[in-house]
Order: structure tokens, then sequence, then C-alpha cells
């Protein structure tokens, strides 16, 4: 089953300090590297080790020239994600984050810059016509930004590959809610980030945030699964029947959380692609996404993979959501 991931994909460049730094201070750096990134990329990355077929799509410059753009490509085919549907550009270069990583609390601070076009509509609309048939059924993950031309994309998706499922990842604080909902009617399954919730739509805790969902009318009864992924404690998620908690495992060190959200939702669409309960599908995904904090970088432990490729093995493969209810604790949303 193939999962096509639009986003950005990106250098980073990562400085791991004792601790974050004061304003005009000068402080040596513990480490530091450079890594492939970006939201979606990542995800793919990890979906991929998990078993799934990954193409990528989005903008980068022409990697014959450009050595970041080839620095991407290689580490992205490193770990079969196709690139194939790449639109390459020839001006710009590519995105890159400048991350401070501190030891202290496990936090990073990202500063991005970009110069390259985000993908236009109309370049989305002639990749997917490489892809044959169209209407095969696909998992289709946007990453939530250059919302106007995604929430066209998304359209298209519903319109010309209805069996497809859409999910759509909503983090960047500079987006406001009237406009990121939109995507969310659109899509089956949303991530929305807790920095999200708590710093953009001012709301202290998950509850507060179902509560206000509960209110918004979807078309077509969708999404199907809101999904908040909470850090060092786990995942709240709301789908047409119940809200619930998943805890995950508390780590002494955090090595490197560079990722780690996007690892927990790239180990969901693998699962959640190949009709995993979704109850087991986000614990597998907290499993993986805490695994990462301890490691640097993106390559799972084998263990992790077999261990996660033997449960996706284990499940027919189909295109639609199921949880077993004998499987799930259903709880009120004030109890939560």
């Amino acid at each position: 089953m193939e999962v096509v991931g639009v986003g950005i994909a990106t250098i980073d460049v990562i400085h791991d300090v004792a601790a974050y730094p004061q304003e005009d201070s000068k402080v040596r750096a513990l480490s530091a590297k450079k890594r492939r990134g970006g939201n979606v990329s990542n995800a793919l990355v990890v979906c991929s080790q998990l078993g799934a077929t990954c193409r990528w799509m989005g903008t980068t410059t022409d990697p014959k020239r450009d050595g970041d753009a080839a620095f991407v490509y290689d580490d992205l085919n490193k770990y079969a994600v196709d690139m194939s549907l790449a639109s390459v550009v020839v001006s710009g270069a590519m995105p890159v984050s400048y991350i401070l990583s501190s030891r202290a609390t496990g936090s990073r601070t990202i500063i991005h810059h970009r110069d390259l076009p985000e993908l236009s509509f109309d370049s989305f609309r002639e990749l997917l016509g490489c892809l044959s048939p169209i209407n095969l059924p696909r998992w289709f993950h946007f990453e939530g930004r250059n919302l106007g031309n995604v929430a066209l994309m998304m359209q298209y998706v519903r319109t010309h590959s209805p069996s497809s499922m859409i999910s759509v990842e909503i983090e960047a604080l500079r987006n406001e809610w009237e406009d990121t909902r939109r995507l969310g009617a659109l899509a089956d399954v949303v991530f929305v980030s807790k920095d999200y919730i708590r710093e953009k739509l001012q709301l202290s805790n998950a509850n507060a945030f179902f509560q206000s969902v509960i209110g918004m009318q979807c078309p077509e009864s969708r999404p199907i699964v809101w999904i908040c992924p909470w850090g060092s404690t786990g995942v709240y998620f709301m789908d047409r029947t119940q809200c619930d908690h998943i805890p995950t495992a508390s780590l002494d060190v955090v090595h490197d959380s560079v990722g780690a959200g996007d690892s927990f939702i790239g180990a969901t669409i693998a699962a959640l692609a190949y009709d995993v309960p979704l109850v087991d599908a986000l614990r597998m995904a907290c499993r993986v996404a805490t695994t990462k904090c301890t490691i640097e970088g993106f390559e799972l432990p084998k263990e992790l993979i077999l261990e996660a490729q033997l449960m996706l093995q284990n499940v027919k493969p189909k295109l639609k959501l199921v949880s077993k209810p004998e499987e799930v604790r259903s709880v009120s949303l004030t109890a939560m």
C-alpha cells in the first residue's frame, strides 16, 4: 500500500547545547551535525522503515547542481522513499532549519529560512498524473502549510481518488484556526500538535480542544479521527465513538527529540494504512516516538522495526479505520 507525503524537505543544522543560552551570550556546542529534515519527509522515513511504500512530493532545487538537494535525495533514497514526484525548480535554495537542542530539558528551538517556492496546486495535479491509475487507493498525508493550495490538493484527491485516505498535520502557529479547520474538514485523520492547541488556540488541554471540535460541523461527517500527541504524557484522540488517552513510557534522558512528533505521525500512518486498530496503532506510534528520542536521527532499531512489521503483517491491508470496542476504554470528555 502506497503512502504519498506532501510537504517540505529541508537541511537541518543541529547544535546540541547543555542548556538553552541566554540572550547575548556565547556558549560552546556539545556537538554539531547536518541532517535532512522536514516534517513530512521525516514521517515518510519512519513510515517506510515500518513497511509502507512511500513517495515524497514537494519542491527542491536540482540535485545535479545543488549539493544540499543531493544530500536530501541521497538520505531519502537510503530509506527507500521514492523521489520521482519531486518538483525541481531552477531558482532559490533548499530550506534550512537551524536547531538548538537543549540537553537539560530535551527541548529544541528552530529558526527556519526558506528561499524556495511552495508546491503549487497545478504542479500537484500534474505530478499526480504520474500515478497510474490515479484512483488506486492510497494514503495521502499533507503538511499543514501553504494552506490555500493544500486545500485544493486535498479536494482534488477527494474528487479523483475517493477511495484514498487523507491525513493532515496542523502544527504551524502562524496559521489561523479558521484556515486550518478547513483542512480538517477535508481529512479522515487530523494530527494537531500540543503547541498549536496551547499557544495558538489558548486551550490548556486536549479535553478543551475536543469540546470545541464537537461543536464544529464538518461535511460528510469528517474527519474520522482527531489525534493530539502530547509529548511525554502520550497521546489523546477522539474518533466517532469515544475520546481516550494512551500514555507513553517515560525517559530519564532525552538524547535527540528533533523529529519525534514526525516519527509518531509516520508510525501512526503506517499502522492505520494496514488497518491496525486505532488504539494499537497509537500505542505502537508512542513506542516509536519514545524510542526515537533515545537515538540520533531516524534509523530505528532493528528489533523495533521487526516488532512493528510483525504487527502489520498480521493484519490484512485495507484502507479504512477500525477500532475494536473491546480494546478501547471509552471515557467522557470531562474525565480527561
